[in-house]
């Protein structure tokens, strides 16, 4: 056994160990900001022969290191879409999705750049314009607080922020917080593009970021994960470069894959294979936390290829603080790191991070946003006995219908926590096994942010849902 073998031997062995410290969840690497010839894509469809998202779905499945793509249509004439065509759009993802294999998912951009910004929207079979005679659904076309109340008032829907400036979406991050639009809005871009490369060969990859708008949104109290976006217009998805959006999901499915987004489990990675675990007390990113004590912050890396890294650093801030977050603490040539950063009672923070390759690549991980509330047991770590935890709709009245599927028969309460931690509705859970639904009205609370917490025998899951 030569000396490469035994290095090849080390790393799988590593892999394996570190594995089974990783959470439940599978890794699948994609993105969703792509173009088909119904609006303005596969601009080189005469030599290409490629014009219809079924197409480019077919393409992108031979494509090395992508398990999904999105294609998000522009929404108006402008870009050349037409109702009738973002119909097909949506049977042909259908046809072209292969659960287990290959995720098809289809919505559309939102918007122009020069009338606010552009806003790409899942979710919807129908098609949201402001055009007579080409739409679905109307949305005046600078109206973004109207849009993002239509996104969150349709369960499954979501909105990620596309190559966002920093005046966009009726300057969302210089306005008052917005809970709706915070419920709507799931993410944005670490980079983007570029939009019109040609390059088949995976060496034409994004060099700007949009690092300064995530910060933006953070220090103005909005929730959101961090992705990697193509914004690919020539017919070459998933080859112009290596950067990917990673979701964490437990299946290869679309509604798996939509769960992971909707639940901002997805982090933004330059290299195309990269599997990153980041937790805070076992729980993994995008989640919004309270629990007693100080978060234990977890990282840990497995590049399937082997490469090193230069370091990890962990990030820190305040929600809606108007302070960008900062680096909280760093360790160099490691594949993990933990700490456990000492908070007061009562306080809140959010964590994310970023690991830096040898090779110059970088990763962002989505944050996750703690409070720490010493009234609040802690719980035990979270299995994958619960699963699809969702509520609808959100925001709500007060009045809304929560739903899950166990795999085993279990004993569940479901409890209502503020932002602070503090209990406000506790109820029983019929013991269930299998799919689950109830509708439930809550005591006449505040508006505001609230934590939905589904737990017994060990297991939880938690939605963050908003009263107006």
């Amino acid at each position: 056994m030569n000396l490469n073998q035994v290095r090849v031997l080390a790393i799988i062995a590593f892999a394996s160990i570190q594995l089974q410290a990783f959470s439940q969840y599978n890794y699948y690497f994609g993105t969703i900001h792509a173009h088909s010839g119904y609006s303005d894509g596969n601009k080189d469809s005469l030599t290409s022969f490629m014009s219809m998202p079924y197409e480019d779905f077919e393409y992108a499945k031979h494509s090395l290191h992508m398990d999904y793509l999105g294609i998000s249509e522009h929404n108006h004439s402008g870009a050349g879409m037409q109702l009738a065509n973002y119909h097909r759009g949506v049977r042909q993802a259908d046809s072209a999705n292969q659960e287990g294999s290959f995720v098809s998912l289809y919505g559309m951009e939102w918007g122009e750049i020069a009338s606010g910004g552009h806003v790409v929207v899942y979710g919807f079979d129908s098609l949201i314009g402001w055009e007579t005679n080409n739409y679905d659904i109307f949305n005046a076309q600078t109206d973004y607080t109207g849009l993002f109340a239509k996104i969150a008032h349709h369960p499954g829907a979501f909105g990620y922020f596309a190559h966002p400036t920093n005046s966009d979406y009726n300057a969302i991050y210089t306005s008052p917080y917005n809970a709706v639009s915070d419920s709507a809005i799931i993410g944005t871009p670490f980079r983007s593009g570029p939009a019109f490369s040609t390059d088949t060969l995976y060496s034409d990859p994004s060099t700007g970021n949009y690092l300064t708008r995530f910060y933006d949104a953070l220090k103005a109290g909005y929730h959101l994960g961090i992705g990697m976006d193509h914004d690919t217009h020539y017919s070459v998805f998933g080859r112009s470069q290596k950067g990917r959006t990673v979701v964490l999901a437990d299946t290869l499915t679309r509604s798996a894959i939509l769960d992971a987004y909707r639940s901002m489990r997805f982090y933004a990675s330059d290299d195309w294979n990269a599997q990153i675990s980041f937790t805070a007390n076992g729980h993994t990113m995008g989640q919004i936390i309270t629990e007693a004590g100080s978060p234990n912050l977890s990282i840990s890396v497995i590049d399937p290829d082997g490469e090193s890294n230069s370091s990890i650093t962990i990030f820190y801030g305040i929600p809606g603080s108007g302070v960008a977050p900062t680096a909280l603490t760093s360790v160099s040539s490691s594949l993990s790191l933990n700490y456990t950063p000492a908070i007061a009672n009562g306080t809140s923070y959010y964590y994310f991070a970023r690991i830096l390759q040898a090779d110059g690549d970088q990763i962002y991980t989505s944050p996750i946003w703690y409070t720490r509330s010493d009234f609040v047991a802690v719980p035990e770590l979270a299995l994958p006995a619960i699963q699809y935890f969702t509520i609808t709709p959100n925001p709500s009245n007060g009045e809304f219908m929560y739903s899950f599927t166990t795999s085993v028969r279990l004993n569940l309460m479901l409890d209502v926590y503020t932002a602070e931690g503090k209990q406000v509705y506790h109820h029983p859970v019929p013991p269930t096994n299998g799919m689950y639904a109830e509708q439930v009205q809550l005591p006449t609370l505040a508006k505001g942010i609230y934590l939905i917490r589904l737990s017994g025998e060990g297991l939880q899951q938690m939605q963050k849902m908003i009263i107006e």
